[in-house]
């Protein structure tokens, strides 16, 4: 096969035309560093070598803009590249990036265990979720959470005190807030020790472990 024609195309891609029939789309970064030019023969296994390291290059340059915008754990953001890329050629950005140490999946759950705990209040339980539906696995979780100095009582105190200090007056003001903080991910027995602590609990509550 020859290479016939190179055209630009959007995003510093080139449209490469082969045998004046066959197209395929490169980055151009990749194309200019490589030996081919218009009028280069190409065999299929050239090709094909091509193709694959202009869809790494690809794959890591999203990457990169993406870890700009913000941390993501190695399992999420492979999910994102999983959008535009094949599977192995996002596992292999990953791996190179984990290699190189732009991702740290064991430093970036600490960090998000310490933001979610203390700036959202959410107990170790929820924690936990957020950890894991980021991509983040169990032993990594475990290690984040274990670090956490605050409890779900420490938690549940402080949100009833930000938040739901003037919502503890009646009977059904604490069953309304007790759903709010189940709905957070709090279990009933550190809700209850919360509001005891507030002296909001009453006997007739009792039922709500």
């Amino acid at each position: 096969m020859k290479i016939t024609e190179t055209a630009i195309r959007r995003r510093r891609l080139y449209l490469l035309r082969l045998d004046n029939e066959i197209e395929y789309t490169v980055d151009r970064q990749t194309f200019d560093e490589s030996p081919y030019r218009v009028g280069s023969d190409i065999t299929p296994e050239q090709l094909e070598a091509l193709l694959t390291q202009s869809q790494y290059n690809r794959a890591r340059e999203r990457a990169l803009y993406l870890l700009g915008l913000r941390d993501y754990a190695s399992g999420e953001l492979e999910q994102k590249l999983h959008t535009e890329s094949a599977p192995e050629i996002a596992a292999a950005v990953v791996a190179r990036l984990q290699e190189v140490g732009l991702l740290d999946d064991a430093a970036y759950a600490r960090r998000l265990a310490r933001h979610l705990t203390e700036y959202k209040q959410y107990p170790r339980r929820r924690v936990e979720q957020e950890l894991r539906r980021r991509g983040i696995d169990s032993a990594t979780v475990c290690d984040a959470v274990s670090a956490l100095e605050s409890d779900d009582f420490q938690q549940a105190l402080a949100l009833l005190e930000k938040k739901y200090y003037n919502k503890l007056n009646t009977p059904e003001d604490r069953r309304r807030t007790t759903a709010a903080l189940a709905r957070r991910g709090f279990t009933y027995s550190a809700i209850r020790r919360a509001m005891d602590a507030l002296g909001a609990a009453t006997e007739e509550e009792d039922q709500w472990q």
